[in-house]
């Protein structure tokens, strides 16, 4: 009886092992793999480009009348500097003069500024996309040179801030560049004494803290990527913001800019990179003045300006933009003599200086070579701030 029991229990466990045997080669079910994760959007670089005062003397007019087209043609004078206008996604500059016609006044420099309207054309056709145009010279041919001016910039495919012709148009510049949305505003502080008209005072913007917090609180409404504020103020030739300049800068800061350009002192002064805390720290950037691009002011600081570059990076998964880099070209208005006539033209330093040295430029003289090497240690030395990274670009 007991050898039964053991050869029953025996023959049990056989049993056992061998449907262990028979289960273990059937497939368990396989749990289904989630499908990798899209990959992360690559971010969004782009880059903008300001440059300062197109102050437009007679001389700067005369020199630009090429007789083979019997038309004038401003954008000679800027075709050393015209890649470093083309090559970035967004260029804006000042124009510090009128494009009111021949028939409102005639031609003329400073104190009224009025130049022809082919400067508009030419701008654009050197890279330039957006004019300010709030400053002290808004009114030097009253509001029909002011509205007239907006008609050529308009005509030429240019985007203008800071005039409007109606009460209508007097609404914040918002550009979009590659999926970033950058609004754009423009205030002076003054039109040289020149009374806005009765019924107009949309037609300039003003400095008004009260004006700008509206309009900034537009752009956030709106939310944009980028708030760029273009600021003529200051005072003339000197080369250090004034304390109404820095506490101006800081109370637009406090209401939500993230960048800042200045002009009318025609000279430059400094730029600098500051932290916020908004949500979160963030990094904004002024430059106090962008100085002259061309002009006839050939005196020490007023004959050079610079081109400035600030790139940005969108993040589209955060949805966050920042600033990237911070560099200039330092520049400078060659006047000189050829031809029975002056001619002027806007060179970058760096490559004027390389240029004389290796007997490139027959137009570049020994003065002027001096004067160069100049122009790059008082614009190098004013602008360059290395614990924050801001150098001249290298140009070759």
């Amino acid at each position: 009886m007991r050898a039964r029991i053991v050869l029953i229990l025996g023959l049990l466990l056989l049993h056992n092992l061998l449907l262990a045997g028979c289960s273990s080669q059937e497939q368990a079910p396989q749990t289904p793999h989630a499908p990798p994760p899209p990959p992360k959007p690559e971010p969004v670089v782009i880059e903008i480009a300001a440059v300062g005062d197109f102050l437009m003397h007679m001389p700067v007019i005369n020199a630009a009348w090429n007789d083979e087209i019997d038309n004038y043609d401003f954008a000679s004078q800027l075709r050393d500097v015209r890649k470093f206008l083309e090559e970035p996604d967004l260029t804006i500059a000042n124009l510090e003069t009128r494009l009111a016609g021949r028939d409102n006044g005639g031609y003329s420099g400073y104190p009224l500024f009025n130049c022809p309207e082919q400067l508009a054309y030419d701008m654009k056709k050197v890279g330039i996309d957006v004019v300010t145009t709030a400053n002290n010279h808004s009114l030097d041919r009253g509001f029909a040179g002011l509205v007239t001016t907006l008609n050529h910039l308009e005509e030429a495919g240019l985007h203008a801030v800071g005039n409007y012709r109606t009460p209508e148009e007097r609404q914040p510049l918002v550009v979009e560049v590659q999926g970033i949305s950058l609004g754009i505003l423009n205030y002076t502080e003054s039109t040289n004494g020149i009374p806005i008209p009765q019924g107009k005072e949309y037609a300039i913007d003003m400095i008004d803290l009260d004006l700008i917090a509206a309009d900034l609180a537009t752009l956030k409404e709106l939310e944009v990527d980028v708030i760029l504020v273009c600021l003529h103020f200051g005072e003339e030739y000197q080369r250090h913001p004034n304390n109404r300049q820095r506490e101006l800068i800081d109370n637009i800061f406090d209401l939500g800019a993230d960048l800042i350009f200045g002009n009318h002192p025609h000279v430059i002064q400094p730029m600098e990179k500051r932290t916020v805390n908004r949500h979160g720290e963030e990094e904004v950037f002024v430059i106090y003045s962008l100085g002259n691009f061309i002009s006839n002011q050939d005196w020490q600081y007023s004959d050079s300006g610079i081109i400035l570059n600030v790139k940005l990076e969108k993040d589209l998964e955060e949805n966050k933009t920042r600033i990237l880099e911070v560099d200039y070209v330092p520049t400078w208005v060659h006047k000189y003599y050829q031809n029975g006539k002056y001619h002027y033209r806007v060179v970058p330093v760096e490559k004027a200086i390389k240029d004389y040295e290796q007997q490139c430029d027959n137009t570049i003289n020994a003065d002027h070579y001096r004067r160069l090497k100049e122009v790059w240690q008082e614009t190098t030395s004013h602008l360059t701030v290395e614990e924050q990274n801001i150098y001249p670009r290298p140009v070759h």
